[in-house]
């Protein structure tokens, strides 16, 4: 036998698949998100790196112009940029390693041995690598800049993370409720206007098979269902007026059979008289002629003893003569 489920557990079994479509599409959606909002970051602070190499590398008049006018104008930008909230640091780097100026101050003049150096002098691409600064993991932009220095910035990925998991919670609190909201109205609807009704059809089904036929099924529904459900109220209908003409089909049989069977008893008890009268008269025959059969057979032997009786008188004659 076929292995019965319930409607409940089929629909429950689409909304779950439903719902883990949903939620893997929204963390395919958000991942996509924060990658486009690192790369936009990243393209920010590039554009900042190159910010800074026009302002550290302009020429040596105008800086030496510049510096005149303003002392430590270059410190006080960089120092100020660096104040953004997501960046860690700004170094300002030569071809050697030697860090010319930094936001962190106990890095002038330290020199950094890193084989990047090799790398950019020859290609002068933009490098973004993944770093540890204060046991927080950041990204590093190394920009090439003019006079083969290079333009070192670190900065934290926290915003971003902090929005994505705001955006994250926001679309999976909006997605539950309405998801949660559907499936309670579609087990409503499903409650009320299939599995009632269903339920209904199935018990009164159940007492039509036990021979009851004053079954109806009282369930109001403009739908197919509700079609459905007076297709089968006119079938119990027609079921009952079947039932009912064949119980008086039934009945008039029944009379006929009892007539009949009345005609044959009397029949048969005319035809029993007759018999036994026949008999009778067979009866009465048979003695007539078992008697006639005596007086023929006692008249035989008479003659013949009468006949001897003559024999023996024709000798007795015979002798006396």
């Amino acid at each position: 036998m076929m292995r019965k489920y319930s409607l409940y557990y089929v629909v429950l079994g689409i909304f779950l698949v439903l719902i883990l479509g949903i939620f893997t599409s929204i963390y395919f959606s958000i991942t996509q998100h924060k990658e486009d909002l690192i790369q936009t970051t990243i393209d920010e602070k590039v554009i900042l790196a190159s910010g800074i190499n026009e302002i550290t590398s302009s020429s040596f008049l105008l800086w030496f112009y510049r510096t005149a006018l303003v002392s430590g104008v270059e410190e006080v930008f960089i120092t100020e940029i660096a104040k953004a909230r997501d960046i860690r640091y700004i170094r300002v780097v030569d071809s050697f390693g030697t860090i010319k100026q930094s936001t962190i101050a106990e890095e002038d003049g330290k020199t950094i041995e890193d084989p990047i150096f090799k790398e950019l002098t020859t290609s002068k691409k933009v490098v973004v690598r993944d770093e540890v600064f204060n046991e927080e993991k950041i990204k590093t932009i190394i920009y090439p800049g003019y006079d083969d220095k290079t333009i070192w910035i670190g900065f934290s990925l926290a915003n971003i993370e902090e929005v994505i998991r705001t955006i994250f919670i926001r679309d999976i609190a909006t997605t539950s409720g309405i998801l949660l909201l559907i499936i309670l109205v579609t087990f409503l609807l499903l409650r009320n206007y299939i599995i009632n009704p269903l339920r209904e059809m199935t018990l009164a089904c159940e007492e039509i098979g036990k021979g009851n036929s004053d079954v109806r099924i009282n369930v109001k529904s403009k739908t197919e269902i509700g079609k459905l459900i007076d297709t089968f109220n006119k079938m119990f209908e027609d079921l009952k007026r079947s039932k009912a003409g064949l119980e008086e089909a039934k009945a008039v049989l029944e009379t006929k059979v009892e007539a009949r069977t009345k005609e044959l008893k009397r029949l048969t008890e005319e035809l029993e008289g007759k018999v036994k009268e026949r008999t009778k008269e067979l009866q009465e025959r048979v003695n007539e002629l078992e008697r006639f059969h005596e007086l023929t057979v006692g008249r035989e032997i008479k003659m013949i003893e009468l006949k001897e009786k003559i024999k023996e008188l024709k000798k007795l004659k015979e002798k006396t003569n």
